[in-house]
Order: structure tokens, then C-alpha cells, then sequence
């Protein structure tokens, strides 16, 4: 188990940006599992985890119960199977290829207007040997910059003293692991608690959670939240490209809906579920619905009683601000994957063995999400919470020097795994971090776009967890 002091420092990082105050205490109940990784994910999990149960002990004033550190590093493995087969985390054209500077970069083609866009750049089919026979014409930097200035998703590998050289990295040293201000000052017309009928085993009883977000960080938030009782809807587009895996692992609880907001009715229509909402989970690249009418101000006008939580890859400041980005990239761009190559050996990039960034920023956002909950039924208004992948990065390469290690899988073990009935089928998923699953994951757009109680799907005596196969 680590040194007390080391996972207090990793929680307070949190804890004094989310406005501090007296942190209730939350301790481990067993002892920490191995890293398998240069950089200390295993410490990461443990303290993202903990802020989110310090957060619910705040917001309830009852003890925190002991936090399992092994099962909270299980569920940054984004881990589930369906009929025994993992589900897939990649797609065939993700992944490093070396270019002819002997370098590496890294294209992200999970959605598949990116695949195409980087097939459309590169002037061949979409097929992996005609990929990295493309590639490696061109310089690492050059390609990222023009798939980048298409649209597309790519990162030139970097080591960490060139990315501590890059002019991004010099406008975010420094600032802290999220940016946190009041929105809407205390109105005293308005209730505090007006939904919040909470209970014991289900904290967040009651209250409305607007998830506007995909993929994983935003999603994992959502979950949170969703696990612990909230009526969390998440909204999407039915044009916007999906990943199968982050709809499965990240869709326990949740409902799901439609809206297009290039419709003015569908607009209006979200309007009205803001208006209604106790949090608004925005996880879209910085600018996206401010567009359309939906930025933090927009909210707090509509929704006076409503706190908002944002995530973005590359942060708001600097001259990469809003620039598109996945966990994985980040890695590339910022010196982790070589930094992990050259510690354990490897020619090619090594990627941490979970996906540390994106669930650490996820469980910060859900413990920011129920901090602005308790902030807001102490009389003290609503909160907009900004954290980003890359200040989760920052958090983790600072929490201690990367060290040589012997590169594995880490894979939840049997008692950190349940399975669960949900609209793909029985999926096995790891167990909740912390509350409980309502029903199994549902496909997006099968649910109205409505804040009154779900009329279809798997409800609580339906979706009963059972022991693994």
C-alpha cells in the first residue's frame, strides 16, 4: 500500500481545486495492486476513486465506507465481454506507424469518418499494410498536422522533454486539476433540494443529470452518477458515430436519447430538459454546443438551480486550446508512450495498460458533479467544474518519476466482474466503483427525451446481477 501521504497529496490535488474544505476521509481496504506501467496508474485509480467517495460522504454527512483500490484500477480497464468474446476497444487502422523520419504517430480511426479522412489524406484504401506504407512518406509531425487541419485525429509521438518544449505544455504547467467558479449565485426563491428525495444506498435519488457527452471521460462520469441513483439521461445525436465498447462499459443506469440540434424543435426540446436538470455533463470539444445556444452562461440563464461539469481532451487555454483529442492521443502527443517504450525496453510505443486519463477525469468530474450538489444545498448557487485529459496527465506524470517496469495486461479478476441483462445481451462488466446498476447498458436513442420515469427496457427486477458465466 502506498505511503498515506502520497494518496492524500494525489486526493487534495482534487479536493483543493473543487473548492476545498475539510475533506472527509476515506481509506483503502486492501492493499494496492501493481502498476504494470512506468507511470503510477495504480495510484491514479485509488485516488480518483477515493474524491468520488469523500464527495458523497460530503454531500450525505455520513462516513465514507473503505474504497477497494484493486477494484477501482479494474474499472479503468474498460473491460466487458458479450457471450464470452471481448468486445473490441480498437479498430483496425488505430495505431502507431512508423514514418520516415523514424518516428512514430499514431492515427485514431474508431469512428469511421476518420478512418476514411486518413485514408482520403494518405491516397490509398482503408487496409493497414496500405496505411503504413503511406506513412512512412511522410514526416511524423507533417502528417499530424495535416490530418489534424482535416478534421481527423492524430499525434505525432513526442518524448516528454519535447513535449515539455511545446508551447501547449508551457500554457497549462502550472494550473490546477480542474477550474472551478460559481455560475449562479444563491437564489432564494429557489429550493436547493427541490429533487433530491436521496436515501442511504442511493444518494443521488432524485436528481437530473443531463449527460451531453461520448466516448469514455464524460460517459464514465455520467455512470457515476447514474450508479448512485441519479435519473442521468445522456443525448445524442442519432448522425453522430459511436463506439460499441464505451456505450457498453459506460451505459449501466443510464437512459438514452435522440435530439438533433441542427433542428430548431429539437433545440427547443433541450431547453426544456436543461431547464429541469440539477447538472449538465458537457464532454464535447470546447465551443460544440456553445454553438448551438447551449455554452455554461446559456445554461445558468435557462436553469438557475443547474451546475455544469466540462471535459475536454486539450483544455481551453493556449494555443491548442479545443483541439480534439482521445486519451490515447494525449499520451502520444505528451511523452508518455515513449517514456513507457524506454523503460521497458520496447522499439515501439507503449501506451499505459488502462486507460488512466480518461477514467480519472471521468471520476473527478462525477466527484465535482456531487461537490457542487452539496455546494448548492448549503445555500452557496451553482458551479461550473472545467477539467481536461491533459491537466489529468499533468496530475499523473506528477505524482511520481516513471520508473522501469515489466509491461503486462491488467484484467479484472473474477470477483471484480458481474454480468448483467442490457439491449446487446448479457454483457459481462466490472462491478461498480461505488453504488449500484439500476438496469444493463441500452442501445443510444431508446429512450424518449423526457425527464418522467422510463416506460420500457430492464428495470431493476430484470437486470439482476449474477455471478460470472
Amino acid at each position: 500500500m502506498p505511503v498515506r501521504s502520497e494518496l492524500d497529496d494525489a486526493i487534495d490535488a482534487f479536493w483543493t481545486a473543487s473548492g476545498g474544505g475539510a475533506r472527509p476521509p476515506v481509506d483503502l481496504s486492501v492493499e494496492m495492486p501493481p502498476d504494470r506501467s512506468a507511470f503510477r496508474v495504480a495510484l491514479a485509480a485509488a485516488a480518483a476513486g477515493c474524491a468520488v467517495y469523500a464527495a458523497v460522504s460530503e454531500l450525505t454527512g455520513r462516513p465514507a465506507p473503505a474504497m477497494d483500490p484493486t477494484l477501482a484500477l479494474a474499472t479503468f480497464t474498460t473491460h466487458v465481454t458479450r457471450a464470452g468474446r471481448p468486445v473490441p476497444k480498437w479498430a483496425p487502422l488505430s495505431g502507431a506507424y512508423r514514418t520516415a523520419d523514424d518516428r512514430y504517430v499514431q492515427l485514431h480511426c474508431n469512428f469511421p469518418h476518420h478512418s476514411s479522412g486518413a485514408a482520403r489524406r494518405l491516397g490509398v484504401a482503408e487496409d493497414r499494410a496500405a496505411f503504413a506504407e503511406a506513412v512512412a512518406g511522410w514526416d511524423a509531425e507533417a502528417l499530424e498536422h495535416a490530418l489534424i487541419d482535416d478534421g481527423m485525429i492524430a499525434a505525432a509521438y513526442r518524448t516528454l522533454d519535447e513535449w515539455a518544449a511545446h508551447p501547449h505544455a508551457a500554457s497549462i504547467t502550472g494550473l490546477p486539476l480542474l477550474d472551478w467558479r460559481t455560475l449562479h449565485a444563491p437564489d432564494e426563491d429557489l429550493d436547493p433540494n427541490q429533487n433530491c428525495p436521496a436515501t442511504p444506498d442511493r444518494p443521488l435519488a432524485g436528481t437530473r443529470v443531463l449527460d451531453l457527452s461520448r466516448v469514455l471521460a464524460g460517459p464514465v462520469a455520467g455512470q457515476t452518477l447514474a450508479n448512485l441513483g441519479a435519473d442521468v439521461l445522456r443525448v445524442d445525436g442519432a448522425h453522430l458515430p459511436s463506439v460499441a465498447v464505451g456505450v457498453m462499459t459506460t451505459g449501466t443506469s443510464k437512459r438514452n436519447t435522440y435530439l438533433d440540434l441542427r433542428s430548431a424543435e429539437d433545440r427547443e426540446h433541450l431547453v426544456g430538459l436543461v431547464r429541469d436538470a440539477d447538472l449538465v455533463v458537457d464532454a464535447y470539444r470546447p465551443g460544440a454546443l456553445e454553438r448551438w445556444g447551449f455554452g455554461p452562461d446559456e445554461i445558468a440563464a435557462v436553469a438557475p438551480s443547474a451546475s455544469v461539469v466540462q471535459i475536454s481532451a486539450f483544455d481551453w487555454v493556449g494555443p491548442w486550446a479545443g483541439r480534439r483529442g482521445f486519451d490515447s492521443i494525449v499520451q502520444s502527443t505528451t511523452g508518455i508512450a515513449l517514456a513507457s517504450a524506454d523503460l521497458c525496453g520496447s522499439e515501439a510505443p507503449v501506451h499505459l495498460p488502462v486507460q488512466a486519463l480518461d477514467y480519472s477525469t471521468g471520476l473527478f468530474a462525477a466527484a465535482a458533479a456531487i461537490r457542487a450538489l452539496a455546494r448548492r444545498g448549503s445555500g452557496h448557487g451553482t458551479t461550473l467544474a472545467r477539467l481536461s485529459l491533459i491537466r489529468s496527465r499533468n496530475w499523473l506524470v506528477g505524482l511520481g518519476a516513471p520508473r522501469r517496469f515489466e509491461p503486462g495486461a491488467i484484467t479484472p479478476g473474477a470477483d471484480q466482474v458481474a454480468s448483467i441483462a442490457s439491449d446487446f445481451g448479457d454483457l459481462e462488466l466490472v462491478r461498480p466503483l461505488i453504488g449500484s446498476w439500476s438496469w444493463g447498458p441500452r442501445r443510444l436513442g431508446s429512450d424518449r427525451a423526457s425527464w418522467q420515469p422510463p416506460t420500457r427496457g430492464f428495470g431493476a427486477p430484470d437486470a439482476r446481477e449474477r455471478p460470472p458465466g
